[in-house]
């Protein structure tokens, strides 16, 4: 009997709390109106659905039969400029290709290789102390990009390899710098 009068009494004194008699609190005309916003979402028609898709990371390193070689001085990546150029950069340090310079504008990255791996070790090795100076371009042919190598003023550097003895051509060592830079671009390029 006390639980049921006490329960009455508090829902009588919630009852006159909650009515009043003042007029601001049911008058609601004075009360501030949020702006009328025009919609600029598209209607049902216009939406748009985008049903790609994250790519998933690959379980493999390297580029596979995204790059393929098309001569002995030219090679291709089935990427747009931007990522093959990135790209490009990543398997040069990654194979120990040391970049002299560049002008990403133009599409030219100058390299060398280390003298272990430029150089043979036969008995005129140690004469020829500068490095060959390589050019690779870097162009965009319709959604691939094609790199070729080339020796930078190839004039000079074969004239000072043939001073010194060298038994290797600036034009085969632009061979064999592509070709490792293939390898390391198809098997070997990490993310």
């Amino acid at each position: 009997m006390r639980v049921i009068v006490k329960s009455l009494v508090m829902t009588g004194f919630l009852v006159s709390c909650g009515t009043t008699e003042e007029s601001r609190y049911r008058d609601t005309e004075a009360l501030e109106r949020p702006p009328l916003v025009v919609s600029s979402s598209p209607t049902r028609e216009q939406r748009v659905v985008d049903t790609s898709s994250i790519p998933k990371k690959k379980d493999r390193t390297g580029l596979g039969s995204d790059v393929y070689q098309n001569t002995s001085t030219q090679l291709t990546i089935k990427q747009p400029f931007d990522e093959a150029w990135n790209t490009l950069g990543r398997a040069l340090k990654q194979s120990g290709i040391k970049i002299t310079d560049h002008e990403r504008d133009k599409g030219f990255y100058y390299v060398t290789q280390d003298k272990d791996e430029n150089q043979s070790t036969g008995f005129f090795s140690f004469l020829n102390d500068d490095p060959t100076v390589y050019l690779l371009t870097v162009k965009q042919e319709e959604e691939e990009t094609t790199v070729t190598a080339t020796v930078a003023n190839a004039t000079e550097q074969d004239n000072r390899a043939a001073k010194n003895g060298a038994p290797k051509s600036a034009a085969e060592g632009a061979e064999d710098l592509l070709q490792l830079l293939f390898n390391t671009l198809r098997d070997k390029l990490e993310e």
